[in-house]
């Protein structure tokens, strides 16, 4: 992504160069300057950036036009422009709308001083305007990095992280709670995972429709995997030792059985081809899941109320897996059904 936009910035950078060069443009390092701050490296914040710079733009041209027919003192002015300029830096960094009408206002206000900047009203629309454009179309012309066509990278990234959060809760409840720095480290790892999903589904949804077919199922996809990251929690929060026996060797095996499938899902994604069944160890440790919950009896101690806990835990998991299979065989289907 870094090089993409690397290589998309020159580009765009030339162009307007080139544009500027064309048009005998005064100011004409408005373009590159424009180009320069709104090419970002997806293209939802390149569009937006694109909208808060004009508009931030028309907006500190007409406060400038007004502040300076009604002040027309220079100190006045001068005063003005500081203010401006103190509002910029606060700004700049989270209303980037009004950090650009002030340092709109701040332009006109110093150009004021030794000139009249009325005459650069609209110039600076103009330029704007003109790396806005050509921001917009480089991002969407060269080299797109567009999140719909990576997103079954990060989603197994999720799955495979989620699985080794796992892995770390079943030697938890095996040996003793414990915050060692595997454990904390697996569990960071998953929800910073689940996060990049997150943030890659949002931004794809902000991408043009026709590179995103199938965002619908990414979406359901992203909520499945926000439920199993909260199952895989509430096994955290609950860690204790559970009592040895065959009913700890059931649990045991199925948490096997999940990390298993979780993996092989999302190797399944990064390939392209995701198997519809479970293995034959999968179905077995399923089926005496099941039974194990159909012999267990009221919880009486600490250590029943444990094995009840994870054992529900597990077939909740179970069925989110089988949810998110069904979502990624849809998700790399042929023909996927529409967004």
């Amino acid at each position: 992504p870094l090089f993409r936009h690397a290589v998309r910035l020159a580009v765009a950078l030339a162009v307007g160069y080139a544009v500027m060069r064309s048009i005998h443009a005064k100011q004409g390092y408005w373009i590159l300057l424009t180009t320069l701050f709104v090419c970002q490296q997806g293209y939802g914040d390149t569009i937006a950036r694109m909208g808060q710079r004009i508009a931030g733009t028309a907006v500190g041209v007409v406060a400038g036009w007004a502040l300076i027919d009604l002040f027309p003192q220079p100190l006045v002015q001068a005063a003005l422009a500081v203010a401006a300029g103190v509002v910029f830096f606060a700004t700049r960094g989270s209303r980037y709308l009004v950090a650009t009408a002030c340092m709109t206002l701040l332009v006109l206000l110093c150009f004021n001083q030794v000139i009249d900047s009325g005459v650069l009203i609209v110039p600076r629309l103009v330029d704007t305007a003109i790396g806005s454009v050509i921001a917009g179309l480089a991002v969407l012309l060269v080299l797109p990095h567009w999140q719909s066509r990576r997103i079954h990278e990060v989603a197994a990234a999720a799955l495979r992280n989620a699985a080794a959060y796992l892995r770390a809760i079943a030697l938890q409840y095996r040996d003793g709670a414990s915050d060692t720095l595997a454990y904390r480290l697996a569990r960071r790892n998953a929800h910073n995972a689940d996060a990049a999903l997150t943030t890659a589904v949002s931004e794809m949804f902000r991408e043009p429709n026709f590179v995103r077919p199938r965002a619908g199922v990414a979406l359901r996809f992203l909520i499945q995997a926000h439920t199993l990251l909260s199952y895989l929690s509430a096994l955290g929060a609950h860690r204790m030792q559970m009592p040895d026996g065959p009913r700890r060797a059931v649990l045991e095996n199925a948490a096997v059985q999940i990390v298993q499938a979780l993996e092989r899902l999302a190797q399944g994604l990064e390939t392209g081809a995701v198997d519809a069944q479970d293995s034959a160890d999968a179905v077995q440790a399923r089926r005496a899941l099941s039974a194990l919950g159909e012999a267990e009896g009221a919880p009486d101690d600490e250590a029943e109320a444990a094995l009840r806990l994870v054992r529900t835990q597990l077939s909740l998991l179970w069925l989110q897996l089988d949810a998110l299979r069904a979502h990624a065989q849809a998700w790399l289907a042929p023909e996927g059904p529409p967004a």
